[in-house]
């Protein structure tokens, strides 16, 4: 039996969750979705200082300026210091992942629930650009958990303990921990990773309250540790930041597994010109096999007409045959290509 690694993209998520956002309309959406929150409020504060106007353009920009300021480690102006800027960033991520958590409410689990069950006897791993837990959850139901890079523990819920600080509960109860036989590399980072920079150890979620608790500001569930947990996402940015040791190790992972397979199917992923290091990634891989891929599926979604049909031809079908040459491209849907696998 081949090596295969699938390599899901937005596709796949939209496929169970048509309201999950794209890149594209992310900060936009969260914005105004939560616009009554005092999150979305001191961002729309910022926004309205920075663009001196009304209704201006609200964009993935303003991930770009937030992110470009605090690389550069300096006040951007007297009305907001560094730390003020730090604070607004993770105002809105956590807006986003609130936007996520909203999108994921009503998602139709049993799609990837069918496409794990189809391979959870292969040799197979699975690379994912999406933040979402969809697969996640079904690869926990059906033959636990495995990151590649090992996780700490899996925490649940919260509680507050005698110092005072609400830290989340161990969940005990037959977790299969870092030993799946499927790994799932997530290189832009997930939003059930709690990341505790003192201890440099990523606990996980999975339960129902997985986002509450991402952003909820616990602290580290280790008692003798005083820091409080992170997200830990690759935002959709141009200063994107792959240096944490867990998102690291993710990505060596996810290289070797591209080496080591005879087969990719992506599914739901564009080949975007803009995530160069995802291109990278792909290509030193071929670099460094001893030989080309026996197969290569793509899968995109069902084209609505001829114009989206044509559009998909141009601009992803051709970009996969430049990498990779010959490849079979198939327009039929995840769902339609579960259906089709054996």
């Amino acid at each position: 039996m081949s090596k295969t690694v699938y390599f899901l993209g937005a596709g796949a998520t939209k496929a169970a969750a048509p309201e999950a956002p794209t890149n594209k309309d992310l900060v936009k959406n969260a914005l105004m979705d939560f616009v009554k929150s005092d999150d979305a409020q001191a961002l729309l504060d910022f926004i309205a200082d920075l663009f001196h106007r009304t209704n201006p353009v609200i964009d993935n920009q303003i991930w770009n300026l937030l992110d470009y300021i605090i690389q550069q480690g300096k006040s951007p102006c007297s009305k907001y210091n560094l730390e003020q800027i730090i604070a607004l960033r993770k105002r809105l991520l956590h807006l986003i992942i609130r936007e996520f958590q909203k999108s994921l409410e009503v998602a139709e689990m049993r799609i990837h629930d069918m496409f794990v069950e189809k391979i959870k006897d292969s040799e197979t791993s699975i690379i994912s650009t999406n933040y979402d837990i969809l697969i996640d959850s079904a690869l926990s139901k059906a033959i636990g958990f495995n990151y590649g890079t090992k996780a700490r523990s899996w925490i649940t819920g919260g509680y507050d303990d005698n110092g005072g600080f609400q830290r989340p509960a161990i969940y005990q109860p037959g977790l299969s921990l870092n030993k799946g036989r499927i790994a799932l590399f997530k290189i832009h980072g997930s939003l059930n990773w709690l990341y505790c920079s003192k201890c440099d150890e990523v606990d996980i979620t999975i339960d129902k309250g997985a986002v509450r608790t991402v952003t909820g500001d616990y602290y580290c569930f280790n008692k003798h540790c005083t820091n409080k947990y992170e997200s830990l996402l690759i935002t959709p940015t141009m200063f994107k930041n792959y240096e944490n040791r867990f998102i690291r190790e993710t990505w060596e992972y996810a290289e070797k597994a591209l080496i080591d397979a005879e087969r990719l199917v992506f599914v739901g992923y564009a080949l975007k010109d803009e995530d160069y290091q995802i291109r990278c990634l792909l290509m030193k891989a071929l670099l460094n096999k001893t030989r080309g891929y026996i197969e290569v599926i793509v899968i995109e979604r069902k084209p609505e007409n001829k114009k989206d049909e044509q559009f998909l031809k141009e601009n992803i079908k051709k970009k996969y045959e430049d990498l990779y040459g010959r490849i079979d491209f198939r327009a039929i849907g995840f769902t339609g290509y579960i259906d089709s696998m054996k």
